[in-house]
């Protein structure tokens, strides 16, 4: 564990900041696999494995409790202050991105329901690819914010935001080239709209990666960068 948690004269106070991270970090990894796994099911067209990823949603909202729990037992056992303060709300506000992060890959899943559901009407090979170039990308980044949270390297932060521009850019383009390929008629809309859906809760995605990054320079430099160039 990194030094960020420990090296108080109670030792208690350490293993309950640890047991914080641990369990933001346990929900992360829950979430991960639901973004990989709606990405899954958008790249193979299986529907069941869509509802799954709906069905279980609960999963993440039972571990988004207990650690809202555990971080209002922090303030009220050990009114933290300083570093300590600042680690405890790092954690609390990535208990909220991690829930919404899991929230999108239910609304990517439900996109899926709706773009297989008629065999006629599957979304053309070309827009669905170009949405799943972004996908890819988009979990690589929340893996590797995740990795940042994980290790609290300030300095790798301050690298993943730098890079959030030409994401941002990347998404634009794609979003262009799906409006280009809609089609005029109305399956042809309603699979573009899918898909825009889909592009935008990735877009989301990559948003709330981009706040995990700034958490970690929060808790370690206590400068508050969100809106601001880092």
């Amino acid at each position: 564990m990194n030094q960020v948690t420990e090296g108080h004269s109670i030792r208690r106070y350490d293993g309950e900041l640890r047991e914080l991270h641990y369990k933001v970090l346990e929900m992360g990894t829950l979430v991960l696999t639901q973004v990989k796994e709606a990405v899954r099911s958008l790249k193979t067209g299986d529907v069941s494995l869509a509802a799954e990823i709906i069905e279980e949603d609960d999963q993440v909202d039972d571990l988004e409790v207990e650690a809202d729990t555990e971080v209002v037992a922090q303030f009220a056992r050990r009114c933290p202050k300083g570093s300590d303060l600042r680690l405890v709300m790092a954690l609390s506000k990535a208990i909220t991105d991690l829930e919404r992060v899991g929230d999108e890959a239910v609304k990517i899943a439900s996109c899926v329901e709706r773009l297989y559901a008629v065999p006629a009407d599957y979304p053309a090979e070309v827009p669905r690819n170009q949405v799943l170039v972004l996908a890819d990308l988009v979990v690589k980044r929340f893996e590797s914010a995740l990795r940042i949270v994980d290790s609290w390297e300030a300095e790798q932060a301050q690298q993943f935001i730098a890079s959030q521009r030409e994401v941002s850019e990347r998404f634009q383009q794609t979003l262009g080239g799906l409006m280009d390929n809609g089609g005029s008629d109305a399956g042809g809309a309603n699979r573009a709209v899918n898909l825009v859906l889909v592009l935008k809760a990735l877009e989301r995605i990559a948003c709330h990666a981009e706040n995990l990054a700034e958490y970690v320079i929060y808790q370690a430099m206590g400068l508050v960068i969100r809106h601001h160039a880092v």
